[in-house]
């Protein structure tokens, strides 16, 4: 019987819940450690820490979406503050080839950086405004990934307090059958009133 019960375990937490560029030894690593935290007795428990553990594990890639959504969106970000803030470049090249120029060379030449900063100086601005229009242009996908992460939070949060009341149901029921052989009552009698 031991080993059926091991079997079950080891099938219900084999399968990880990662994408295929996550790491399987991270997660390992926070589910040992919410493990070690948590102490969960019981296959019920363990049942109720594995789907914490998996919630968490969601709500950081929600997390580190937002992020790259807005890193995704930078470039062009860039693209547009820059656009509206300068006037026509001296050297008579087109604005808008200009403008692409100077886009793509930010990333990799600290002159074009630098010119894109003493832009953005001339407005009393710096490179928090191009984060606020990388935000400001992929809203509609960062508040989607907030309700995610809210929703996510709500469920672990249901998922720990699962853990706590299952701990205390289960201690009340021992206290209350204890109790009650403590009194002399009789075990078969104990048994009919908690089948009904």
């Amino acid at each position: 019987m031991a080993g059926l019960s091991q079997k079950f375990e080891l099938q219900l937490f084999s399968k990880t819940p990662l994408l295929v560029t996550e790491s399987e030894k991270d997660f390992s690593i926070l589910s040992a450690a919410l493990m070690q935290e948590i102490k969960p007795r019981g296959i019920v428990r363990q049942l109720y820490l594995a789907d914490f553990a998996t919630l968490s594990w969601e709500i950081s890639r929600f997390q580190r979406c937002k992020v790259a959504i807005i890193n995704t969106a930078f470039k062009d970000a860039l693209s547009e503050i820059v656009y509206r803030l300068a006037g026509e470049p001296e050297m008579g090249t087109p604005k808008r080839e200009w403008v692409d120029a100077v886009t793509n060379d930010w990333f990799s030449k600290p002159e074009a950086r630098k010119e894109v900063l003493q832009l953005l100086r001339q407005f009393h601005l710096d490179e928090s405004a191009i984060e606020a229009e990388a935000i400001r242009n992929s809203f509609s996908e960062i508040e989607m990934l907030d309700r995610m992460i809210t929703l996510l939070e709500s469920r672990r949060n249901k998922a720990l307090r699962s853990i706590a009341e299952y701990g205390d149901g289960f201690a009340k029921s021992v206290r209350e059958v204890s109790n009650r052989v403590i009194e002399g009552e009789p075990i078969i009698r104990l048994q009919s009133t908690r089948q009904s």
